[in-house]
Order: structure tokens, then C-alpha cells, then sequence
């Protein structure tokens, strides 16, 4: 009976010890995240940082929930995408160097390029945003670090919003 009460009290220490610093960690990696190199909407209080791409259809719906909610939250967005593949390159670089960011993000994830990209020059500050997805290790999108309490979410979550802090 001791041993299974030990069992659980070791569990238990370890279990918050490793959260802990797994949110120790994260809080290192987000100091060396350039927040001034991302695309910044919406104006709230709740923070998010969030990794998306152009193509990606649970990219395109997060944002589809996400922008009726840009006066409680600010975005600090940063798109990755291949340049192996033309249009997505395209519709990035479009989004990453426009002076309308809302604009941009909305235009390309709404689907208005979809099929007939916009034509964009080279954009540097794309390959920054690609840098700073793989600094962080980014491996799928979309990739969401909510500043306020340092969480992950990875992959589209409807749940989203519920850990912004905000209700529906």
C-alpha cells in the first residue's frame, strides 16, 4: 500500500517538475522569437503567436475563427511555405511583404489567390519567417503559442479560443 502511495506521490512531483520546466524552456525559445518580423494584427490584450501557411486548409480555418475575435487578440503571425511548390511560395511572399497585413492574410486565406496567385518579387522576409519556424523546431501548421500562459497548441484546435480565454 506505501509503495503505491509513493508511486503516485514520485509520479505526481515529476509530472509537475517536467511541466515546469517544459514551460521553462518555452519561455527561453519565445525571448528569441523577433515578434518585430512578424505580420501583427488585431489589437487585444491575449497574445498569440501563431505559424501558418498560405495552402494549408486547418491554417485557413483557424484564421476563419480567429478574425472575428482581433479586438481581443493580437496576432503575431508568421507564414511559412516551400518554394518547391510556385503558388504557395507566391501567396507567402505576398502576405510577408504587403503593407496590409490584415489585408494579405485575409485575401490569400479566404482563397482569392487560390489558382491565380499574385505576382510578387523576392521577399527576404520570408526566408526570416522560415528561419524563425525552424529555430523553434515548427514541423506542422498550424503552430500556436499563447503568450498569457505559455501554451502549445499544435495542429487547428477548436478548443482555440477556450484557451485564449475566450468565449464564443
Amino acid at each position: 500500500m506505501w509503495t503505491k502511495i509513493l508511486v503516485g506521490l514520485l509520479l505526481t512531483f515529476f509530472t509537475a517538475f517536467s511541466q515546469d520546466l517544459y514551460t521553462e524552456l518555452l519561455k527561453e525559445q519565445i525571448k528569441g522569437i523577433p515578434l518585430d518580423k512578424s505580420i501583427k494584427v488585431g489589437s487585444g490584450k491575449k497574445e498569440l503567436i501563431t505559424f501558418m501557411n498560405p495552402d494549408c486548409p486547418h491554417c485557413r480555418k483557424e484564421w476563419q475563427v480567429l478574425k472575428p475575435h482581433l479586438k481581443d487578440i493580437k496576432l503575431y503571425v508568421f507564414i511559412i511555405a516551400s518554394p518547391r511548390y510556385p503558388e504557395n511560395w507566391a501567396k507567402a511572399s505576398y502576405i510577408v511583404c504587403s503593407k496590409d497585413g490584415f489585408k494579405a492574410l485575409d485575401d490569400v486565406f479566404t482563397g482569392k489567390y487560390d489558382g491565380n496567385p499574385p505576382s510578387t518579387k523576392d521577399c527576404p522576409r520570408l526566408r526570416e519567417h522560415i528561419q524563425i519556424a525552424e529555430s523553434i523546431g515548427v514541423r506542422g501548421v498550424p503552430y500556436n503559442i499563447i503568450l498569457n500562459n505559455f501554451r502549445v497548441i499544435e495542429g487547428y484546435s477548436p478548443a482555440l479560443l477556450e484557451a485564449l480565454g475566450i468565449k464564443k
